[in-house]
Formats: C-alpha cells, sequence, structure tokens
C-alpha cells in the first residue's frame, strides 16, 4: 500500500525518526581558509561560518531551531 514500486509484499521501512536535510557549501580563500553556509533545506535559512571549527556550532544552530519549532 504505497510502500514500494508496484509490489505490494513489501514492507515498511522502520521509521527511524524525524529527519532534517541540510546543503553545506564551502569554499576556501587563497591563504587556505574556509568559510560558508549552512542551509536548511525545508525552510531555506542559512547560517554563515567561518573557519573549520565553526561548522559544527552552524549545524548545531540550524538543528537546535528544528527542535524548538517541533
Amino acid at each position: 500500500m504505497g510502500y514500494g514500486h508496484g509490489n505490494e509484499s513489501m514492507e515498511p521501512t522502520e521509521h527511524l525518526g524525524e529527519h532534517t536535510t541540510l546543503i553545506v557549501r564551502i569554499r576556501q580563500d587563497d591563504a587556505g581558509r574556509l568559510s560558508g553556509v549552512v542551509e536548511r533545506v525545508r525552510t531555506g535559512e542559512q547560517v554563515r561560518f567561518h573557519g573549520l571549527e565553526a561548522l559544527d556550532r552552524a549545524v548545531a544552530s540550524l538543528l537546535s531551531t528544528t527542535a524548538e519549532g517541533s
């Protein structure tokens, strides 16, 4: 019933909970420094980061606003 492509004997996959799709765009300047933006696909919300050490904070900030919006 809507789980497969024409194969009704297939069982539904296990529900793994909610998910969030993020796009990460990274650029490296001539000096080797990284910067970029992380975007939540569903809302288009973007968080900029400068330096690889800030990437995890950018992702975490989008995930925390997802949890608050649930």
